[in-house]
């Protein structure tokens, strides 16, 4: 599964969330395997290259939370969510905003913490030299292929409603990202909307690219968040202060040593270094301070007006219109917290 895949936007099924729910949203005690280490679980994903790899791969999350910490692997945001829910998870990383969106609707008791990244070039609309598409527009009565369920008819959508087209003037074919090389090899695709590797390779082999994720920044931001179980949190604001500690870690070495960071990134998530170096060039990372900006989660009055809290009001308001979920939340940013991010901003 690659990261683009994970923030797919499957919302929790109705039936095992609400069983979930019923059961209780408390917080979940932290086991102490001694006096003084307790025990804490964090949920990823690991296929992509981003600085959390470089966390995890140095071990930064123990050191800078002083606790037990048992990385947990997950390839379902569904599980992940039931598992946020329940309170047996305490920390969630690697979840894109639509299913955030998608879970602070069906009452996950969730609070952004961190904004992993922002994508900017990672993914975007690839078209074939001499199909005769040269705008969106040119999109009207032909096929685009594009993973249906992932974050791409999300940007889709926001792009062509700038562009005054109805979503019913193109023709979506539901494609994995390697069906799509296939078929355009084959030269029976001429328009494609996916994320690497399957973007640049085919841009390399004859495709031409009408947009990218930043296009469309500003009306469908898509970013990898960090979150945490809300009522766990409260009680154990040090543990959440020290994880974005190891966040900040991550980003820092990655800044300061780019090419070893790149080397970590490949080993710990799978994947050659030539995609990590890839994947990394297409989003925006941010730093602690920046995180406390208007293109991250913002802070005091800013959090209402932040891109994080944009993102998530853009993704639910999407989710309602397609009818995966009944009714967006009326304030997001009451959802999205900064001040552990605050408070390592001003004690570094």
């Amino acid at each position: 599964m690659s990261k683009r895949l994970w923030r797919v936007v499957s919302v929790l099924a109705g039936t095992a969330l609400a069983t979930v729910l019923a059961a209780g949203c408390g917080s979940s005690p932290s086991a102490a395997t001694t006096a003084n280490e307790p025990t804490v679980v964090i949920g990823y994903e690991n296929n992509g290259a981003d600085p959390e790899m470089v966390a995890i791969a140095k071990n930064y999350f123990a050191t800078y939370m002083h606790a037990h910490v048992k990385l947990r692997y997950f390839s379902s945001g569904p599980a992940s969510l039931a598992a946020l829910a329940a309170g047996s998870l305490q920390f969630m990383t690697g979840i894109g905003n639509p299913p955030a969106a998608a879970a602070i609707s069906q009452g996950v008791p969730v609070k952004v913490i961190w904004a992993q990244e922002l994508y900017t070039r990672d993914e975007g609309l690839v078209v074939r030299e001499g199909s005769g598409i040269t705008s969106l527009k040119d999109l009207a009565g032909k096929q685009l292929a594009l993973v249906v369920g992932s974050t791409s008819p999300f940007e889709v959508a926001a792009a062509l409603k700038a562009e005054g087209l109805p979503q019913t003037s193109v023709q979506f074919v539901n494609m994995t990202p390697q069906a799509m090389v296939a078929a355009w090899e084959r030269g029976q695709l001429d328009a494609a909307y996916v994320w690497d590797p399957a973007f640049d390779t085919m841009l390399q082999d004859h495709g031409v690219a009408l947009m990218y994720d930043q296009n469309v920044e500003q009306t469908a931001p898509i970013f990898n968040l960090a979150v945490v179980q809300g009522p766990w949190a409260k009680t154990h604001a040090a543990l959440v202060r020290g994880f974005i500690e190891a966040e900040q870690a991550g980003v820092a070495y990655t800044r300061s040593h780019p090419a070893q960071a790149v080397q970590e990134m490949a080993k710990e998530a799978g994947i050659s270094v030539a995609l990590a170096r890839t994947e990394i060039r297409g989003f925006k990372v941010l730093s602690v301070a920046q995180q406390l900006s208007e293109q991250g989660l913002g802070s005091g009055s800013g959090v209402k007006t932040s891109l994080v809290t944009r993102s998530l009001a853009a993704s639910a308001g999407y989710l309602q219109s397609i009818h995966q979920i009944t009714k967006a939340p009326g304030d997001m940013s009451s959802y999205v917290d900064p001040s552990y991010a605050q408070y390592v901003a001003h004690h570094r």
